[in-house]
């Protein structure tokens, strides 16, 4: 090939290797985030700006990330503190002001109780929900309740006070204060124990609790997601008094340990993600106790989003508890009632150990605020009404609505019909609160 011959062979190519270089440096770059030069919030009157800073985890001079402001506008909306949060940016010199605009509920509740089923248990009270005070997130509850229960093989009255209150992020650290105190008093009728049969005796217990401790918040991305642990003492005696009493179990000093795993976003009417939650105590005979026990409870909670209507999920929850040594002198666990298989009356199952499951659909109907709730329970124990003690299982499905008061923080309502699948005294209404 000659010198003609080969650069006119070789020619058209190169120009195109130099079209194609040229073409590369003429796409332009993209444009660089603009950062944030201010961040304004609007509709919280009552929680203080640091809380949502906190959760929204951006500052002056970040950029304005699309994706890390959705992200802390979710974990602002996870506080459960708020009907809407909505994070804008308006173009400003040097950059964006982030607006994040909020619509509070009402943290303040207080509320009459009342509960009865198809035994003729009645109780009533009422209850004290302030869910975010001083603006900071913390939250009190105080309720008092009276009760009757004339069909209940533990009970006949009962009186009963407790308080609690958690303090997140305190003194704006990663720590959380948790406190709880209890007083209950009780008329509790005699068992005959060689019939195992309930008499028309009674005597009266006094139950006082005490627990304080502290935890340990270990999430730091947006929007929240990962471990709490935690710890701390719990304090508790019975007391008895009456002709028929039978002696004190006295008091027990425990240590308390914690560990949660939180993975739930909230979205008003409903949730996805999951929750674990263990707790264990343990006290020592002569250790500020009068007798040894060890307690354990794990408590499980996943919601998914089905189909593509908002809010249809379905939801599969578990518990499991056993307690070892301690006085013996009464069950621990109890399941049956308007929470757990709610197909059976109220501590139509008790032992020292427990298990429950449930799988539960749920869709709305017409609102959002209003779903229905179909479901299939269950679970046992060590003891039940059967006279068993081999923690067989006991099973039913139901039906119902749950209602979600949205502009309250934390209120739900469920009532429905539940069938036994065994044993039980056919369907039981169930109707609860919280």
């Amino acid at each position: 090939m000659n010198r003609l011959s080969f650069v006119t062979y070789c020619l058209p190519g190169l120009l195109m290797c130099a079209h194609a270089s040229t073409a590369a440096a003429q796409v332009p770059e993209p444009e660089p985030v603009p950062r944030i030069v201010e961040i304004r919030l609007s509709g919280n009157e009552k929680t203080r700006d640091k809380v949502i800073l906190r959760e929204l985890d951006l500052a002056p001079g970040d950029p304005a990330d699309p994706g890390a402001i959705e992200n802390g506008r979710q974990a602002v909306l996870d506080l459960g503190l708020f009907r809407t949060v909505e994070a804008t940016t308006q173009p400003v010199p040097g950059g964006v002001v982030l607006n994040v605009d909020m619509r509070e509920k009402y943290h303040l509740l207080v509320v009459p109780r009342v509960d009865a089923s198809s035994d003729r248990d009645v109780s009533y009270g009422a209850q004290l929900r302030w869910s975010n005070v001083w603006g900071l997130n913390h939250r009190l509850n105080l309720t008092v309740e009276s009760g009757d229960f004339p069909e209940e093989r533990d009970r006949r009255e009962e009186d009963d006070a407790r308080l609690s209150y958690r303090a997140p992020y305190l003194f704006d650290t990663p720590y959380e204060l948790r406190a709880r105190l209890e007083r209950l008093e009780r008329m509790t009728p005699v068992i005959d124990l060689a019939t195992n049969e309930v008499t028309d005796d009674t005597f009266d217990e006094t139950f006082d609790q005490v627990e304080i401790g502290l935890a340990r918040d270990l999430r730091t991305d947006r929007p929240r997601s990962g471990w709490i642990v935690g710890g701390g003492l719990f304090w508790q005696r019975q007391d008895t008094s009456g002709d028929f009493a039978p002696p004190p179990d006295g008091e027990a000093l425990a240590l308390v340990g914690t560990a949660e795993f939180d993975d739930v976003r909230f979205h008003l009417y409903s949730e996805t993600g999951r929750r674990f939650n263990a707790r264990v105590e343990a006290a020592g005979s002569g250790l500020g106790s009068d007798y040894s026990y060890t307690r354990s409870n794990v408590d499980y909670f996943q919601s998914k989003a089905l189909g593509e209507t908002p809010h249809q999920t379905w939801e599969v929850v578990g518990s499991a508890g056993l307690i070892t040594g301690g006085p013996n002198s009464r069950n621990e666990f109890s399941l049956g009632g308007s929470s757990r298989l709610r197909g059976y009356d109220s501590d139509d199952l008790e032992g020292n150990r427990f298990y429950y499951g449930s799988l539960q659909y749920l869709r709305p109907l017409k609102w959002n605020w209003l779903r229905l709730l179909a479901f299939v329970e269950v679970g046992g124990t060590d003891d039940d009404r059967e006279g068993l003690r081999d923690g067989s299982p006991y099973a039913d499905i139901g039906v119902g609505v749950r209602i979600r008061l949205t502009w309250f923080v934390n209120v739900e309502i469920e009532a429905g019909w539940a069938y036994p699948l065994r044993g039980g005294e056919g369907v039981n209404f169930f109707a609860s609160g919280h």
